[in-house]
């Protein structure tokens, strides 16, 4: 993870549910080709934590990011479209989390956006996998 997403992050994690931030179009570049914006990635801090996933497991979930982005093991059009038309899911599995980490991007040109980042459940993982695997 970077220092300006570590920053950022330490920074949103201290801030309460709503409060407003400074900046919030800034760009903040996870790999050459993926970005959040400061609001994205505000919104994502909150949603985590609203779902009450640990300090530990955001600052995971955003360190193995760019690492997913740049070599994934799961890369395949988003299979719930009603929401984010076009979006793609990139994703590992980790072993010492015995979860997977998505990363869904939208479909823009250029740059494009973390729309978010989560955990899945193995079982599901592998289940893409495997149909991805059967599609290729």
């Amino acid at each position: 993870m970077n220092n300006q997403i570590r920053k950022y992050a330490k920074e949103f994690l201290k801030m309460e549910r709503g409060e407003k931030i400074a900046d919030p179009k800034e760009i903040i570049s996870i790999s050459r080709t993926v970005v959040f914006t400061r609001r994205s990635l505000k919104h994502f801090i909150e949603s985590r934590t609203a779902q009450g996933i640990s300090r530990s497991d955001i600052y995971f979930l955003l360190k193995k990011a760019s690492e997913i982005i740049r070599n994934p093991q799961l890369s395949i059009l988003n299979p719930n479209q009603s929401n984010y038309p076009g979006s793609f899911l990139f994703g590992s599995f980790y072993k010492e989390k015995k979860k997977a980490v998505i990363v869904m991007l939208d479909r823009k040109e250029g740059a494009r956006n973390i729309i978010t980042i989560y955990f899945a459940k193995r079982s599901a993982f592998f289940k893409s996998l495997s149909a991805q695997e059967k599609n290729e």
